[in-house]
């Protein structure tokens, strides 16, 4: 269930029937829950719909957001296997939160300060996903990646409001581990073979009682059942080491999620970046899995008639609105009843895309195509369906939630990042190539400059002063070449840590010892032999240990600034955005040069 506890006013001067309903759904966000002692079996909210005269029941802890997956250890893998997969969702409201105007001056205001409008993007969404394949459909911006993440569970709950059921009962707020959720990207481990790759995924997520054969056995059923024989053993692939083609990356980021056997798959527009012969082979195979008994829902844009097929139903957003969801092969049906026929040789899909871009376009035609729908059938059946559940949920007795054991202790979670960082890091040759060759070429050209320094004490002690600082400074800065293959890590871990593969402690730790500290020791080794011999310093095994120690704490200072900056990257590149508009702007730069 989703819930905010703000208030969001979208500016007088927006337009259309959406602002007109904006205050009305954010009072049933503004009621207050009700705290009586005398109910604590259920503790909720009473808010009530200006659309009906329905009353929704909201649980107070059904959506509350886990900050960090720290938690992931107490919560289940997956939904039991008893579950029917279905997924239940009513008045989904997102709203972008604005910014109040903060200059006092706003002709010469930098456009980082000025007034910034809230914006609304889906409006008052239900719906229904039962054991299949559901596609989410519209033009670009129209919501479907949004209604995506909020349904995953993936979306900060901030401007969200609206209830999500699973199974006819509230999610829970770990519902977002407890389900399979593919990003468009392909975020995989590049370095790594497909099998490794899921031999991993099955390492750090199965349960502790789980046999390394049984896991084994979980890896080879998950390739039999993508068609990922043939390519088991090869590596994904960089942009520098070619590895397997663009579908079969696709259906290994598929197979990490279903290592866990998940009830319930979200995907975000996965024949983005394919053909159309690949698209159809990743379609099909999930077509195979929802045919197991899987609830399969994903966003996509214009699939090719053969995909289109594969669909047991369609939900079609416009601006945020919905205009239809029921099945997939009524969908010509109904549009023909609203005056749009479809010509015998078009693909449907290609149809309602082009049904939708013209309503948009001709005054009030989209609003008949929601009015349509709100008096259909299919959604007539919704909000049944929704009155029925809200009355299960009042009489049934929530149930203490049970806590669940460890699914991996913190020593073997690190254990098996430690080797797979090891193998990226070996795997990746170019990496420690590149270090080693700076580190040489830098040793070389500061001990030919500090050559055989003189032993006296004017000149020779001023010059060994500046040696050394010379020598701190460039091992600091040498460390940037490895700071790209940082940032591009960030990704992977983005993705792996919010879907709760790991902690985020054992992931840094495992980073720092065998990809920093190790490159580092080798580093500073090579860096020391050359340098502390050509610059003449006194030849003691002692003293060259102390030289060494120091060498290599400020090269690992250096390694652990690149790591600062590539965990903050983003929020870097907020602040250099303001900047260069603050100094790009027109005005400011007139009115300095006026000054001068």
């Amino acid at each position: 269930m989703l819930h905010s506890s703000n208030e969001h006013q979208l500016p007088s001067s927006t337009e259309g029937r959406k602002i007109a309903t904006l205050p009305s759904r954010q009072q049933q966000v503004a009621s207050s829950f009700n705290h009586d002692s005398k109910n604590t079996k259920m503790k909720s909210a009473i808010i009530s719909s200006k659309r009906d005269d329905s009353v929704y029941d909201i649980d107070v802890n059904s959506y509350r957001y886990l900050s960090t997956t720290s938690h992931r250890k107490f919560v289940p893998l997956s939904i039991n296997s008893s579950s029917k997969g279905e997924v239940s969702f009513y008045d989904i409201d997102y709203i972008v939160n604005g910014r109040k105007m903060k200059c006092k001056c706003p002709n010469i205001c930098p456009s980082f300060l000025k007034e910034k409008p809230a914006k609304q993007i889906l409006y008052g969404l239900s719906g229904n996903f039962k054991t299949g394949m559901h596609a989410i459909m519209g033009s670009t911006g129209c919501g479907k990646s949004s209604l995506l993440d909020i349904l995953a569970h993936r979306k900060d709950r901030h401007g969200l409001s609206g209830q999500i059921f699973v199974d006819g009962s509230p999610a829970p707020s770990s519902f977002k581990y407890m389900v399979g959720y593919v990003v468009q990207d392909d975020i995989i481990s590049e370095t790594l073979t497909i099998r490794e790759n899921l031999m991993f995924s099955a390492n750090i997520r199965l349960p502790r009682d789980v046999s390394h054969v049984e896991r084994v056995e979980r890896v080879i059923k998950v390739i039999s059942d993508l068609g990922l024989e043939s390519c088991a053993d090869t590596t994904v692939g960089t942009e520098f080491i070619r590895g397997v083609s663009g579908g079969e990356r696709k259906r290994a980021c598929i197979g990490m999620e279903l290592i866990l056997a998940r009830k319930i798959f979200f995907l975000d527009e996965p024949t983005t970046g394919l053909d159309a012969a690949t698209a159809r082979k990743v379609m099909k195979c999930l077509s195979n899995l929802a045919k197991q008994g899987r609830t399969i829902i994903f966003s996509i844009h214009q699939p090719r008639y053969s995909i289109f097929k594969l669909f047991d139903t369609v939900t079609l957003l416009s601006e945020g609105e919905m205009l239809y969801h029921g099945q997939a092969k009524n969908l010509l049906n109904y549009f023909s009843q609203q005056g749009y026929s479809c010509e015998p040789h078009d693909n449907p899909a290609d149809f309602v895309i082009d049904v939708l871009i013209d309503a948009q376009e001709r005054p009030g035609a989209l609003e008949n195509l929601r009015l349509a729908y709100e008096k259909s059938s299919m959604h007539q059946h919704v909000m049944k369906l929704r009155k029925q559940q809200f009355i299960d949920v009042n009489l049934q007795i929530r149930t203490s939630r049970k806590s669940v054991k460890p699914t991996i202790s913190l020593w073997n979670e690190f254990y098996y990042i430690c080797l797979r960082t090891l193998k990226n890091t070996f795997r990746n040759p170019s990496l420690i190539l590149s270090q080693i060759v700076v580190s040489i070429i830098l040793g070389l050209l500061v001990g030919l400059v500090f050559f055989d320094l003189k032993k006296t004490t004017d000149p020779g002690v001023q010059n060994r002063l500046g040696v050394i600082f010379v020598i701190v400074v460039t091992q600091i800065f040498s460390t940037l070449t490895a700071l790209e293959p940082l940032i591009k890590e960030r990704a992977l871990f983005i993705h792996e840590n919010a879907s709760g593969y790991y902690r985020t402690i054992t992931f840094f730790c495992a980073k720092f010892l065998c990809d920093i500290l190790l490159i580092r020791v080798i580093v500073s080794i090579l860096f020391s032999l050359i340098i502390y011999f050509m610059t003449g310093f006194e030849r003691d095994i002692g003293k060259f240990g102390v030289f060494l120690i120091t060498i290599f704490m400020a090269s690992l200072f250096g390694s652990s600034m690149c790591l600062l900056v590539a965990a903050t990257v983003r929020l870097f590149s907020k602040f250099s955005f303001p900047l260069q508009a603050f100094f790009n702007n027109t005005e400011i730069s007139n009115l300095s040069i006026g000054i001068l």
